[in-house]
């Protein structure tokens, strides 16, 4: 998938012939259980793919928590700053950004803890996947939410040219206010995806293979109460290291994403270049003059 251009223009269109601007959460994600066409068990790839009209795409997976705490992020998205995240990426020089939308929440308490859209490119393909998550506004007491079937999904459901055909890493981003609960148990995995067998998995091993292909972070949305206790979020500390991103102000959410996939993208052409540079002859002649 992928298809369409995004401009900032068609989004601002799309926004005002929908009044969204006048529309509550409700009236936005009219979902009230599962669409079909977002149930992961049906699904067994989605691609992301170079094409005519993109032929150097980048794959970014943006997993929104959906459980009651969270709603406002997908909303304030919808509503207002997409072009923070589509319009940012462009201005920068990437081009081609494909982006899906994952609804994640409590695979424990909920009926739809994994919701799975396509990677798209206008506006106004986003925006049909993202106001079809059901936000179910579940999850429990068990102190933690499904984060990790974002990394399930990630590593073992996509297809993704920019590291196939380039060896470039896609994006993929959690964002939620709670800790990650410690693994999957298989009859879950069966029960979410198309798989025939599966076996329990820990998070830190299915986080390791969507690391393979995909640049992974979480963005921890900081907005009081218990996600701004110590508890929910020494977990991700010890998970993620510096790929964790505390987030203030979850109006900057889609800016935020943009800032870290360029700052990582700058980051690696550079370690790339000073790479070449250092088993280049020319390299390798300076640093002999410099050693005599």
């Amino acid at each position: 998938m992928g298809y369409g251009h995004y401009t900032n223009e068609a989004f601002h269109n799309l926004r005002s012939a929908k009044s969204y601007a006048k529309k509550t959460r409700s009236q936005i994600f009219t979902s009230r259980h599962l669409d079909p066409e977002m149930d992961p068990s049906k699904v067994v790839l989605r691609e992301s793919r170079d094409s005519e009209e993109h032929p150097e795409s980048l794959s970014i997976i943006i997993a929104l928590d959906v459980t009651g705490s969270m709603g406002f992020v997908p909303e304030e998205i919808c509503k207002n700053t997409l072009p923070d995240l589509m319009g940012s990426l462009m201005e920068a020089g990437i081009a081609h950004p494909q982006v899906l939308f994952l609804g994640v929440g409590d695979f424990v308490y909920d009926n739809a803890p994994l919701q799975v859209g396509q990677f798209e490119s206008s506006a106004e393909l986003l925006d049909r996947w993202l106001t079809k998550v059901y936000l179910e506004g579940g999850g429990g007491g068990n102190q933690g939410e499904s984060y990790n079937l974002a990394y399930l999904f990630a590593a073992r459901h996509t297809a993704i040219d920019c590291w196939e055909k380039r060896s470039t890493k896609g994006y993929l981003f959690t964002l939620g206010d709670e800790p990650c609960l410690p693994s999957i148990p298989g009859d879950v995995i069966g029960r979410l995806t198309c798989a025939d067998i599966a076996q329990s998995v820990s998070t830190e091993h299915i986080l390791a293979e969507a690391q393979e292909r995909y640049r992974v972070f979480h963005m921890h949305i900081r907005h009081g109460g218990y996600s701004e206790s110590k508890h929910s979020q020494s977990g991700w500390r010890d998970l993620m290291g510096q790929h964790l991103i505390q987030v203030a102000d979850y109006t900057q959410v889609a800016k935020q994403v943009a800032q870290v996939v360029i700052g990582d993208l700058n980051a690696g052409q550079g370690m790339q270049m000073a790479e070449r540079q250092a088993i280049s002859p020319a390299a390798s002649t300076r640093t002999v003059e410099e050693m005599l």
